[in-house]
Formats: structure tokens, sequence, C-alpha cells
């Protein structure tokens, strides 16, 4: 289905305006041992003194944290510490592969090094631990990690600390043909970072070489490719299987935790419990499932399944992202995200969604029973990476705010656009609307709705008339659906596929 220009009428007076923006679219890592391969060139910014919170980057979105050797047997581990909203952890974050190799070294761990006396405790404790190569005088480390979206910009971000007096050293980062600076582990006083920025190329993999490799405190990799911006309608309740947008043509989806979502479509949507949208990764903190959340109790058993698992953050109100990419510059794209917790936990919660620069609506979870969840549309015009990352900001009046995704799809809207039909012109004369559009389907039926709120979600506005285009996609209606009394109505037609 396809949506004409919105025309807003004003009445009495007989004022009438046509807005002309073609607004309304309707609907734990094991060791990575790294190779020869050439990797991309990474641009080293200069070495900065740990100091406090603030020197963990948080541009863009997160892609993949390390404290190595932060575990100390599943206690205390290091993403029990977040500092300035980055969780690092022990392991490595799952998907992006860290690991740390070379030749003729001993690695080892080791919990002793210096407090940098930073303002911030949970900083302090993960900076005093780290992996290092008892050779350092001599060997080097390589640190690796893989599955990064070619064409896209990355930060990563390395700390050095050891701060115990007559312990000098330095170690220089090399990523590609490009050496950093080099950088201090601290002698008496804190270590030092270093920021990196690089482009990922075919390979989906970064190596950098420490020489020598006297340690390794932190890492971490951010995404910081500019994002389109997505372009927010108000966040609907669950209601029923029409809920299920099928405009334009399906591009991907994710229906998380159901490996067998496939089997169950929605309105002639089949989602996939396995991503299929092209180099799909959820973020490093998107790390539970679940598959008891609350039935919305739609009258569509398998809309109810699916809508009974999901994806969630442990990690309190810290926002959780996922992204994907492989779309066409320049095309329109229409994203619909699903959230639903109809059990009643004695909280309300709900969660924003953030594309670019642009923050949505809160969406309501359900979870007090006020009773089913809420889904939300956005539409955004790809940029030249061809790629988009969302961030769920969650809020609760409880104790897990937790963000949260039951279900999302991605439809490539771009030829729905172009044939949309166009109102040229629309007056008011008594209680007839007189109305003319272009640009419609051939003899093709359409449906005129009405709203006195143009804020209003399409799914609220009112069936007023049904009728069809001319053998030239063309109308010209007039028809007494106005009330005299109203003092503004607003009207969009809604094609029938």
């Amino acid at each position: 289905m396809a949506l004409g220009v919105l025309a807003q009428a004003h009445n009495p007076m007989m004022q009438v305006k046509v807005i002309r923006a073609a607004l309304v679219c309707a609907s734990s890592a094991g060791l990575l041992i790294a190779t020869a391969n050439a990797q991309p060139n990474i641009t080293w910014q200069t070495p900065v003194n740990i100091s406090g919170t603030s020197d963990v980057s948080t541009l863009g979105a997160l892609y993949g944290t390390w404290a190595p050797g932060n575990d100390y047997g599943g206690v205390n581990r290091a993403d029990f510490y977040p500092v300035n909203g980055v969780t690092f952890a022990a392991y490595g974050t799952d998907g992006a592969n860290f690991g740390i190799s070379g030749t003729g070294i001993n690695m080892d761990r080791y919990n002793g090094f210096a407090n940098p006396n930073t303002a911030d405790t949970n900083y302090n404790y993960l900076l005093q631990v780290a992996e290092f190569n008892w050779n350092a005088g001599s060997s080097s480390m390589i640190v690796s990690w893989t599955n990064m979206t070619p064409g896209n910009t990355y930060l990563v971000q390395f700390w050095l600390n050891d701060g115990r007096n007559n312990q000098p050293g330095t170690s220089t980062f090399t990523g590609g043909a490009n050496t950093s600076d080099p950088v201090a582990i601290g002698n008496g006083a804190p270590g030092q970072y270093i920021i990196g920025t690089f482009v990922a190329d075919g390979s989906r993999s970064e190596s950098v070489t420490m020489s020598p490799g006297i340690m390794l405190n932190l890492v971490q990799i951010r995404d910081i490719t500019p994002k389109p911006n997505v372009t927010w309608q108000t966040p609907v309740t669950i209601s029923g299987p029409s809920d299920v947008s099928t405009l334009g043509t399906y591009f991907g989806s994710w229906a998380p935790q159901d490996v067998s979502a496939n089997t169950l479509p929605v309105n002639g949507v089949t989602f996939q419990g396995f991503s299929d949208l092209p180099f799909f990764t959820a973020g490093p903190t998107f790390d539970n499932g679940y598959d008891g959340f609350g039935s919305p109790n739609t009258s569509d058993t398998n809309y109810n399944t699916l809508l009974k698992y999901g994806r969630f953050s442990n990690e309190g109100s810290t926002p959780a992202t996922f992204s994907w990419s492989g779309m066409t510059p320049g095309n329109t794209y229409l994203i619909q995200l699903w959230v639903n917790d109809g059990r009643d936990i004695g909280q309300s919660r709900s969660e924003t969604i953030t594309g670019g620069t642009n923050t949505s609506a809160p969406l309501s979870y359900g979870s007090d029973g006020s009773g089913p969840g809420q889904y939300i549309i956005g539409t955004f015009v790809a940029n030249s990476s061809g790629g988009q990352t969302l961030t769920l900001t969650p809020f609760s009046t409880g104790s897990s705010p937790d963000p949260q995704i039951n279900l999302f799809q991605v439809r490539d809207i771009t030829a729905t656009l172009l044939s949309a039909p166009r109102i040229t012109s629309v007056g008011v004369n008594g209680a007839t609307l007189n109305l003319t559009a272009t640009n419609g389907p051939a003899n093709g039926a359409f449906v005129l709705l009405e709203s006195g709120n143009v804020t209003l979600p399409r799914a609220q506005w009112t069936p007023v008339l049904t009728n069809s285009f001319d053998g030239n996609g063309a109308i010209n209606l007039s028809t007494n659906v106005v009330n005299p009394g109203n003092p503004q109505r607003f009207y969009i037609l809604q094609t029938q596929q």
C-alpha cells in the first residue's frame, strides 16, 4: 500500500492548505592466531595520560571490548565494573573474536599493577590487571579481532598501565603500514592510552602489533561510521497481524532466539530467527535471550508465539545496539521494531530507539500489567555506507530497565514512494470536500483517511470513503464528509494492495 501526500482542510472560513512533504509512510572467545596478511592502515592519535572516566571514548556504537586477564575465575570479572557507560568483557566480546598471539613469548596475567588513582574506582580496578609478556624486552604481541563490516570506519582504543616505581617502558602500536608514537606504561605515575581509526576491508579483520609486547590492560572497538537519521512515527500498541507492514519489498528481519521463526509467517511476512540482514551484528551487551515473555493475546497464534521470544541486555540502563549493512545508497527503507513483555512484573518498562541523530518516543513493554507491548515504524534514506545502527535506551520504574527486542524487520520502500499518489488540490464547501489527485495505480482502490490530529499513528485515522482511481491513476472527488463544526481536518489517500 502507498500513501498520498497529506492534505489539511480548515473550516469554517474555507481555508485550505496542502502540505507537500511526501512524508507519510505506512506502513568467550578463544585466542586468535594472527596472520601475516596485509591489514587496514590505522591512523594513530597522540598517546594520552590516563586521568579519568572521560578517557573512555563513547563515539559511535560499541562494537567490542576486552579486559585481558580480568576474570578471576568468574568472580569480580571486568564486566561487573562499567566505566563511562562502557562494559569491558573479561574474555573479549563474542563476535569480535579478540585474540592475542606472537612467537617466542610467555603470556601471563597479573593483578598487582599500580592504581592510577583516578576518581573512578571501577576504572582504577580494571587498570590494575593486565595480560603481559615476560620477555617484553625483545618480543612483540599481536592483538587481533574480526567480523567487522567492510567499508565501515572503526575507532580502536588501547590502554597500558603499570605505574610501579622503577618500571619504565613504552610500546608502539603498528596497524597496517602505520606505527604510533611510543605509549608509556607509567613509572611512578599512571600509564597512557592511545586511539586510532581505520576503515575495515574485505578481510573483515584487523591486527595490531605491540613492540615490545610489555602488557595490555584494556581494549575497545567502536563503529564510528556516520549513520542515516531515522524519521520515527508514534509507537503503536500491538493488536493483530495487520500491525506487520507489507509496504515495499522485504529486505531482512530478526526474530531473536526463535530458531523456528521462519515457520511462523505473520501477514505474509516470514521472520528469521537467524537474521538474514547482511552483516548483521548484535551489540556486545545484547547477550541474553528468553522465550517466556507474556503473550500479547492477539487473534494470530504465530504472531503471539514470535512475540514471546526476545533478546535483552542484562546490564540495567546501559544502552544496547544492533546493526546491519548491504543496503543500496539513496534508497528509502522502512524499519519496524517490536518490544513485548506482557508479564505483570510490577515495573513499567520502556525504551527509546535512536537512529542517526533522531530518537523515538518511548515504547512501552506492557510489563506492568497494562497489556501488550508496542511496535514502532521509522524510515530513512541509506547513505554511502549502506549500513545502519540502532541504539535502544531503556527506562523502568523498578530495578530491571534492560534493553529488549522481540521482533524486527527492514523493507525497501523506494519504489512505493516513487509511485505514491499525490494530492494536487483540496477544498471545502460546506459539508463537501473537493479533492483531486494523480499518480495512483490505474483503476486501483483507495481509502480516504481522516484525522483531527496529524500526529496520530496511521492505524488510528478514520476511514471515511472507499473508491477507485480512474484508468489514468487520477481522482476528481466531491463528497459530503466534512463536519462544519470541526476547525480542521487532515486527509491521507491510502492505496489498497
